[in-house]
């Protein structure tokens, strides 16, 4: 190659958020290459040949946000920056600072795909060197030189159904790396993940744990994945489920594991207006730190915003100054491969709601009831493979006002994770108690005929349109908005076209500051074309 890489870059402005209370730096102290060359990002919003992203920076901001605190990244390339040059073997530790491999810790945000041959492709920025547009997995070889933790925050990106597993699309790419994240399934457009990772991480969960709670924050019908490698099937494990620290050391990938969520259960959406529309006034949290202490026979100090923080052994607690909590009550049995029945493990959440008192004057439904589940192998000798086992159940409850649900991501729940052995390892609440309910607010437009003719067949032959819902309206005007905006976003080719997710249309409450207002969302999913999708959750105000 005659081109080399530029180390020029241009990071986008911090967002003015603050630092976290009681952050915690996550980087260990091994001192393997002194405090620097820790972290890298790749953002692309708009891409060399495809249609353009709108919150790709935002997500890897949220990441950089967070490490800054402690340790300057090494560099964050974006949109015509993103080259192939940073992901291949002869540049990705371009003069110990630039590339994939020149980090501990690399962070991607962008479109990605993958083939039916298990080959992971992610699009670039701009060409570099002949090389194209394009890196694909198989051509990789990360983590012989620093690289140990790879987050893929895009579409496809660790799949392990249909024939998939992160072994088949990363064996021969991972050279030395302890930790993969990224999506089985088409991912969200979305803002949070960066910034909800490390936010999870700080209620005294392990990265993977924090990986897929902070993407289910987002939504659920997006699929996370986290897997692990080590020398061992106990070691890849242990890694899995409890590392929290980024380690500088290479591990082995005799053995891989990866971890995941599946609904098994989940309550039928509302999908019309009220009857009677209202707008709701929400009362402080009523569950303040003193009172969470006291349930649960903790203590610690409290901030004046009210969050507070405690660990002791297996037991930790973290409450947010917006009122949410995180508490494990202890680790899961890992030991036990025999879940609960759904039933059972609802019990079990029940008892422990009503014992402490935990919902107040919430009105809750059962929204989902969740598996945590995992499975792993080896691609030495036979190529053993460890089959699908659940881990946890999570029970999530999910508040109602006045019959009608609050679908506000990350909100309005009461969720109690149960292990095999039926007993209550972690509480988790957002929920926030009514304090009044008026009929003030403004309406949507009144029903309206939908124009769906046929072309070149009259209205009179077609008879009278049925008129369509104002909430279908309201939606309908925000999926064009949105679709639009794409369009205006893209260098390449705009999307070929866009699906409705099937069940996702639901209206709701979304909690804004201390009031509830009526909202209507639904998914969509958008087709670029060459393999690559995205979803976008539309919301449409309804009513506040």
């Amino acid at each position: 190659m005659t081109s080399k890489p530029s180390p020029t870059l241009t990071p986008a402005a911090d967002f003015a958020c603050g630092q976290m209370t009681n952050a915690t730096n996550p980087a260990a102290p091994d001192g393997m290459r002194g405090g620097a060359k820790i972290y890298g990002f790749c953002s692309i919003e708009t891409f060399c040949n495809q249609g353009g992203l709108s919150l790709t920076h935002d997500d890897a901001q949220g990441f950089y946000n967070y490490v800054k605190q402690f340790t300057a990244p090494n560099f964050w390339y974006q949109d015509a920056g993103v080259k192939p040059w940073i992901y291949y073997e002869q540049y990705d530790n371009w003069q110990d600072t630039y590339g994939a491999d020149a980090v501990k810790v690399f962070y991607h945000s962008g479109h990605g795909g993958m083939g039916g041959d298990g080959v992971f492709y992610v699009p670039m920025g701009a060409d570099w060197g002949g090389l194209g547009c394009t890196a694909t997995s198989n051509n990789m070889r990360l983590g012989n030189e620093y690289l140990r933790y790879l987050f893929w925050s895009t579409c496809l990106s660790l799949r392990y159904t249909g024939g998939h597993s992160p072994i088949r699309t990363w064996n021969v790419a991972n050279l030395g790396l302890r930790m993969i994240f990224g999506f089985e399934t088409v991912s969200y457009d979305n803002a949070n993940y960066g910034r909800f990772f490390f936010e999870e991480y700080n209620k005294n969960k392990s990265f993977s744990q924090a990986w897929l709670d902070a993407s289910w924050r987002i939504a659920h019908n997006q699929g996370p994945t986290a897997v692990a490698c080590g020398a061992t099937q106990a070691e890849a494990q242990g890694r899995l489920f409890n590392e929290r620290a980024f380690y500088s050391q290479a591990a082995a990938k005799n053995w891989w594991w990866w971890r995941w969520y599946s609904a098994a259960l989940q309550r039928d959406v509302m999908t019309s207006m009220p009857e009677k529309p209202q707008l709701a006034e929400l009362a402080t949290p009523h569950l303040s730190a003193e009172a969470l202490f006291d349930r649960f026979e903790m203590g610690g100090e409290v901030g004046g915003d009210g969050a507070a923080s405690f660990q002791d052994g297996d037991r930790a607690f973290s409450r947010s100054a917006d009122g949410s909590f995180s508490i494990r009550l202890a680790h899961p049995n890992l030991d036990n491969q025999h879940a609960p029945s759904a039933a059972t493990a609802r019990g079990a959440a029940d008892r422990l709601i009503n014992r402490l008192g935990l919902r107040g004057d919430a009105q809750l439904v059962l929204d989902h009831v969740i598996l945590a589940q995992a499975a792993g192998g080896t691609s030495h000798g036979s190529g053993e493979m460890a089959g699908t086992r659940t881990t946890e159940t999570i029970v999530q409850y999910r508040q109602t006002i006045d019959g009608v649900p609050v679908i506000s991501p990350g909100a309005g729940t009461l969720r109690v994770v149960v292990d095999n052995d039926g007993n209550a390892t972690r509480v988790e609440g957002s929920l926030r108690e009514v304090r009044e309910l008026s009929a003030g607010g403004r309406r949507t437009p009144p029903q309206q005929p939908q124009p769906d003719g046929m072309r070149g067949v009259s209205h009179a032959e077609e008879g009278s349109p049925e008129p369509r819902a104002a909430h279908e309206t309201a939606l309908a005007e925000a999926t064009g908005a949105k679709l639009r905006a794409i369009v205006a976003r893209g260098k390449g080719p705009g999307p070929v076209g866009f699906t409705v997710v099937p069940g996702s249309t639901e209206v709701g409450y979304d909690f804004k500051g201390d009031t509830a207002e009526l909202m209507a969302t639904r998914t969509i999913e958008v087709d670029f074309g060459s393999g690559y999708k995205k979803l976008y959750r539309i919301e449409a105000p309804l009513f506040g």
